[in-house]
C-alpha cells in the first residue's frame, strides 16, 4: 500500500510536471507569435510609410519647384527691373500700358479679356444648360445632337479655325449669303478687319464652346430622381417651371462648381487667337496672349524679355480678382442646395 500510494504521488509529481511545462510552452508560443506579430506590424507599417513616403515625393517636389519657386519668383521679379535691382518701374510700365491708347495694350487686352468671359457667362453656360436640358428630355434626335455638341473636342483646333474662316470669308458661303441679303461685308473679311475680327472669334467660341458644359450639365441632370419628374407632371407642371424650379435647384452644387471655375478663369478667358491671329493683330490681343507675347513673342516677333512687367501684370489683377472670386464663391455657398 506505502509503496502504491508513493507511486500514485509520484505519477501525479510528473503529471504536474508535464502540466506545468506544457502551459509553460504554450505561454512562450503565445508570447513568441505576440512578439512575432509585433514585428511583422512594425515591418508593415515601415514599408507602407516608406511607400507613401515615396509616392508623395514626386507632387511634393513638383509643387515646390513648380508652383512655390515660380510664384515667389514671379512675386519678386515684379519689384526689379531688367537688371535685376529693386524698382518700382514695373508698375509704372503697366500703368502707361494700361492708359496707352496706342497699340496691343493691356488695357486692349483686358477688354477683349471680359468679352470672352461675358460670351462664357452670359451665352455659353446658359445655352449649355439649355441644350443639356433638351437631349436630357430625350427630343428627337437626342444621340444625334449629344454627338454634334461633342464634335468639337474631337477634331483637330487647326482643321475647325480653317473651316470657319473659309465659311465666313467674302467668297465663302456665309459671305455669298450675306451680300444676297443686302448686307455689307468688309472686303478683307471679318477676321481681317479690327473692327469685327474679335467678335467674329467670338462667335466662333460659341459655336465651339458647348462640349464640356453639356457633357458635366447632361450628366447631372442624369441624376436627378425620376419620381420627382413624374410627380410634377401629374401636377401639370410645364417645361419651363420644370427646368427652373426642379432641375435647377436639384442640380445647383454641379452649376455652383462649373461657375466658379469659371470666375477662376476671370482674367484668363480667351478665345484661339494663336491660330487666327499668330502675331495678335487687328485689335484681337487678350490677356493671356499679351503675355504671351511678351514672353515669348509671335511670328516674326521676338518676346520683349520682360519678365518684371509680365509679372507685376499678374501680382496686380491676382489681388483685383482673388476678393471677387472669394466674395461670389461665398454668396453661392449662401444658397442651399438639394440633396437626393
Amino acid at each position: 500500500m506505502i509503496k502504491k500510494n508513493k507511486n500514485t504521488e509520484a505519477e501525479s509529481a510528473r503529471s504536474l510536471k508535464n502540466r506545468i511545462g506544457d502551459m509553460l510552452y504554450e505561454l512562450s508560443l503565445k508570447f513568441t507569435r505576440k512578439n512575432k506579430k509585433r514585428e511583422s506590424e512594425k515591418t508593415f507599417k515601415k514599408s507602407q510609410a516608406i511607400f507613401l513616403i515615396g509616392i508623395l515625393c514626386l507632387p511634393v517636389l513638383n509643387w515646390l519647384v513648380f508652383w512655390l519657386y515660380v510664384n515667389i519668383s514671379s512675386f519678386v521679379l515684379a519689384f526689379q527691373n531688367t537688371r535685376g535691382e529693386w524698382s518700382f518701374v514695373n508698375f509704372t510700365l503697366f500703368w502707361d500700358q494700361l492708359t496707352s491708347p496706342y497699340g496691343d495694350t493691356i488695357g486692349t487686352a483686358i477688354l477683349n479679356t471680359l468679352k470672352y468671359f461675358a460670351t462664357n457667362i452670359f451665352v455659353i453656360f446658359p445655352l449649355s444648360i439649355i441644350i443639356s436640358y433638351f437631349i436630357y428630355k430625350r427630343i428627337i434626335g437626342y444621340r444625334a445632337f449629344r454627338i454634334i455638341f461633342f464634335f468639337p473636342a474631337i477634331i483637330s483646333g487647326v482643321a475647325l479655325t480653317t473651316v470657319y474662316s473659309n465659311m465666313i470669308s467674302p467668297t465663302g458661303p456665309l459671305g455669298f449669303i450675306l451680300k444676297s441679303l443686302g448686307v455689307n461685308v468688309p472686303q478683307e473679311g471679318y477676321l481681317m478687319n479690327p473692327d469685327t475680327a474679335t467678335r467674329a472669334i467670338l462667335v466662333y467660341s460659341v459655336w465651339t464652346g458647348f462640349c464640356s458644359n453639356v457633357i458635366l450639365i447632361g450628366g447631372a441632370m442624369s441624376r436627378v430622381p425620376v419620381e420627382v419628374l413624374e410627380s410634377a407632371k401629374l401636377e401639370g407642371c410645364p417645361t419651363f417651371k420644370e427646368l427652373i424650379f426642379l432641375i435647377l435647384p436639384l442640380i445647383w452644387s454641379s452649376l455652383s462648381t462649373l461657375l466658379v471655375f469659371l470666375l477662376t478663369g476671370l482674367l484668363n478667358a480667351s478665345g484661339p487667337i494663336l491660330l487666327f491671329h499668330p502675331d495678335g493683330g487687328y485689335n484681337v490681343t487678350t490677356l493671356s496672349f499679351w503675355i504671351f507675347k511678351q514672353v515669348y513673342g509671335g511670328g516674326q516677333l521676338g518676346g520683349t524679355g520682360n519678365y518684371g512687367l509680365v509679372s507685376c501684370t499678374g501680382l496686380i489683377f491676382t489681388l483685383v480678382s482673388m476678393p471677387v472670386i472669394l466674395t461670389i464663391r461665398w454668396l453661392f455657398e449662401k444658397i442651399p442646395s438639394v440633396e437626393y
